[in-house]
């Protein structure tokens, strides 16, 4: 084998560690990984306080093992660097007036007359059965126009928009159909959502490890001030200390629009480029509560999707004028000690309730913005009456701490998978203007959930590069 080229990845996320890992494994890169943060993962990322060990987001792994995540590690040779609890025994399910109702068998529950569930059961029946080869087609039509064909009937469109933002943290009305198909093939065939033991920090740390026992390099606590340009081609990066690096290629895990706006410089694109960049928009903001508790409060679930209301209209009418309710109108409650007791000290449990405060701007004061943990934690209590005896302390991360962190708008994914931004629509792995730069991230993933869309852009990414 020849000399091996040198490659630059600036970030550690799922897709940055991913893609280092993958490239020094395949013996024709020598990498270097720079983190700007002190710890590895990004989004991803997982920390301690008190004996407790929080995720830096909100998560439960779609396919885990089995889905795009697994795959690098297969590639790697260290299937069992990351050990996973799927979520079964008891199922997800949903909370609506304080009954428990397992979906889609119980959906009868939910107060439907027999026309509405009849056509319920039509829509998740047909939809759901959709070829393969049909699903690029149907990622031009969005989940709330094909469950109308079926149902007009509130209650039904927020469930249905629960789960959009779930699985893309978008609505209803922009959520791809095709996409949507896809995820649940991938649901009903792999039967693996779950949780990394370890945190959701254990899937990049598995990867930063690999790359380190190949011989790459990793720089914690590194900032890159900018992406080295000449004659329209990637020649290294500078640190913020002033410090050159200099490589064959250079791959970006910042996201598309941080990297193209100030790693490289707007004056590097066109107009036309730099007008099909700014078009693309991000999937939505999350408010997140992480509650430790000081007993084992909650036994036998995993997780409860919280249903609080279904006045449509009203309810967003209130969430365009940034109106702060008293209950959250709905919420995802993952109880992560259950999923992995190694999350919290013995005898005490850790969980999170969170979920979208569309409307509210990310300039909005600190002060104003954790008056959100209060609607939030009285779901909870309704959830799980008397919980909040139980309380040591919360931590909240808002969509305004997510963007000082890592930019793109305080989305939790990145580019949104919406209608006209899925597959080949959205943003290509090459830098449409500078040659050996290179996007790695969930932006350029091109099918998936959170992490596994960031995931499938390192596999393609490494495939590319590697043959």
């Amino acid at each position: 084998m020849g000399k091996k080229k040198k490659a630059i990845v600036i970030g550690s996320g799922i897709g940055g560690s991913g893609i280092a890992a993958l490239l020094q494994h395949s013996g024709e890169y020598d990498v270097r990984l720079f983190e700007k943060n002190g710890l590895v993962g990004g989004r991803f990322a997982s920390y301690r306080r008190d004996g407790f060990r929080l995720d830096v987001g909100c998560h439960l792994i779609a396919n885990c093992d089995k889905g795009t995540l697994g795959e690098i590690l297969e590639i790697l040779g260290c299937p069992d660097a990351v050990q996973w609890r799927y979520a079964r025994g008891p199922k997800p399910a949903f909370n609506f007036k304080g009954e428990r109702i397992k979906f889609p068998h119980e959906i009868h529950k939910l107060g439907f007359n027999n026309d509405e569930l009849q056509g319920i059961m039509q829509f998740l029946m047909e939809t759901g059965s959709i070829p393969e080869d049909q699903w690029d087609a149907w990622d031009d039509r969005n989940m709330l126009d094909q469950l109308e064909k079926y149902v007009q009937n509130d209650r039904a469109r927020i469930i249905f928009g629960i789960l959009s933002g779930i699985y893309f943290v978008i609505r209803d009305h922009e959520t791809p159909v095709g996409e949507w198909v896809r995820c649940n093939r991938m649901f009903e065939e792999n039967k693996s959502s779950g949780y990394p033991i370890g945190g959701t920090g254990a899937v990049p740390e598995a990867y930063v490890r690999a790359l380190r026992e190949l011989g790459g390099e990793v720089c914690l606590a590194t900032p890159v001030r900018r992406i080295l340009v000449e004659d329209g081609v990637a020649r290294g990066v500078e640190q913020r200390d002033g410090t050159v690096h200099e490589a064959d290629l250079v791959i970006s895990n910042a996201g598309l629009k941080p990297t193209v706006n100030h790693l490289v410089g707007r004056g590097h694109y066109g107009q036309e480029v730099l007008e099909k960049i700014d078009a693309y928009t991000y999937s939505e903001a999350v408010f997140m509560v992480k509650v430790a508790l000081d007993t084992v409060f909650v036994e036998n679930e995993n997780m409860v999707m919280f249903m609080g209301r279904d006045d449509q209209a009203e309810l967003q009418r209130e969430l365009d004028e940034g109106i702060i309710p008293e209950v959250a109108s709905q919420a995802m409650i993952p109880i992560l000690s259950n999923m992995d007791p190694s999350a919290a000290p013995e005898g005490k449990q850790l969980l999170i309730v969170g979920g979208g405060v569309n409307g509210q701007p990310l300039d909005t004061p600190r002060s104003e913005w954790s008056k959100w943990e209060a609607p939030f934690l009285n779901a909870l209590e309704m959830v799980f009456p008397g919980i909040r005896e139980h309380i040591l302390w919360t931590v909240t991360t808002s969509p305004a701490d997510v963007d000082r962190l890592f930019g793109e708008e305080g989305n939790v994914i990145g580019i949104g998978q919406k209608v006209g931004q899925v597959g080949d629509r959205r943003p290509a792995m090459e830098d449409p203007a500078i040659r050996n730069l290179y996007h790695c991230s969930a932006d350029t993933g091109m099918h998936g959930i959170g992490g596994e869309l960031a995931a499938d852009s390192a596999l393609r990414l490494y495939r590319k590069l590697c043959g």
